[in-house]
């Protein structure tokens, strides 16, 4: 293939559960557990979603979310792919086509190189198959308009993937990104349990449910990163009926996809996750727990968010190509319309 938590603001939704997903919830609290009493000692590096944003309060029930503009998905462009560069069948790569535009249209830029560079400085045929711009990807379907039109100019017509593409390589290089968690490289300094998931459901509180945002996780740990979007929250809080400082929880998240049959796809292609994790906290009343900190539980000891990614106030951006400009991108962009 080529290519201050606010609980008025979230809703019951009555999802039913189904008596399978119990059973496995069972199973998944079944296992062995800390003392609820006993908070672990934690590298305070990666406690930074409590700093930013307060302590993690939660109650028992059903709460779920949408951002209120859903990422779209798009290729995450392998660098191992000649995609970008290298034109097939009569057709010209995407960063030649933009070449042409700029060699024709912009007369004072001299000779545009932009699929030279490309070819030069970045393919690797021998990249593993994860390595991409899924980064890119994902921070520009959260803060760009998707390109939803093809745009023909005279005998140059650029398809929405050659769009997307372009627009995807302006945000390489972003400054401005609010990460929680560290990635998992495998050497010594390297935390599994990380990201820890009172962390995340506090991100999932104060950037979904709070401020309608999506945010980006690295989808579970190891040495392949693959960023997704998210835009769609549910989850579900139970008290534990033998101790009360216990909340089993489950969350599903929903997220664009990067995995499209079609390069020239519009919309979101949804691709969804689960995760269930204990919270131990303290009751405050009024039906609040005051959470200390969490575990993973089940198969999502194993499988968990690495790390996540917020989006600053403001972020500034650019490609790694020297040769691809943003104003040049986002002018294409908007001539094609949306």
């Amino acid at each position: 293939n080529r290519f201050s938590f606010n609980y008025n603001a979230l809703a019951k939704t009555g999802v039913k559960v189904t008596s399978s997903q119990d059973n496995q919830i069972q199973h998944a609290n079944d296992q062995p557990r800390a003392d609820s009493q006993v908070v672990p000692n934690r590298n305070s590096a990666l406690l930074e979603a409590t700093n930013v944003y307060g302590p993690l309060l939660v109650a028992e029930g059903e709460f779920d979310s949408e951002a209120d503009v859903r990422p779209w998905s798009a290729w995450w462009l392998p660098v191992r792919s000649s995609y970008l560069f290298k034109g097939e069948n009569g057709e010209f790569a995407p960063l030649e086509k933009y070449d042409k535009y700029r060699n024709k249209r912009m007369l004072n830029v001299g000779t545009s190189n932009a699929a030279g560079f490309e070819r030069e400085h970045f393919y690797d045929p021998d990249a593993a198959p994860w390595e991409g711009l899924c980064n890119a990807w994902a921070t520009a379907a959260v803060l760009e308009r998707e390109p939803r039109k093809p745009l023909t100019l005279g005998d140059l017509i650029l398809s929405v993937g050659d769009l997307k593409a372009l627009l995807i390589k302006t945000y390489e290089s972003a400054e401005g990104l609010e990460y929680f968690g560290q990635r998992y490289d495998g050497d010594s300094a390297s935390v599994y349990d990380d990201i820890y998931p009172d962390q995340f459901h506090k991100i999932i509180q104060a950037v979904l449910f709070e401020q309608h945002r999506s945010f980006i996780i690295d989808k579970e740990p190891g040495m392949s990163v693959w960023n997704i979007p998210i835009w769609k929250a549910h989850t579900k809080i139970e008290r534990d009926s033998a101790d009360g400082r216990i909340l089993h929880v489950r969350t599903w998240l929903t997220g664009a996809s990067p995995f499209i049959d079609d390069i020239d796809y519009v919309g979101t292609l949804p691709l969804s996750f689960e995760y269930v994790y204990d919270l131990y906290g303290i009751y405050q009343g009024d039906g609040i727990f005051n959470i200390t900190h969490g575990v993973w539980m089940g198969p999502s000891v194993d499988f968990h968010p690495d790390f996540v990614t917020v989006m600053g106030e403001k972020i500034v951006h650019k490609s790694r190509n020297i040769e691809v400009e943003n104003s040049v991108v986002s002018d294409l962009v908007s001539m094609a319309g949306f």
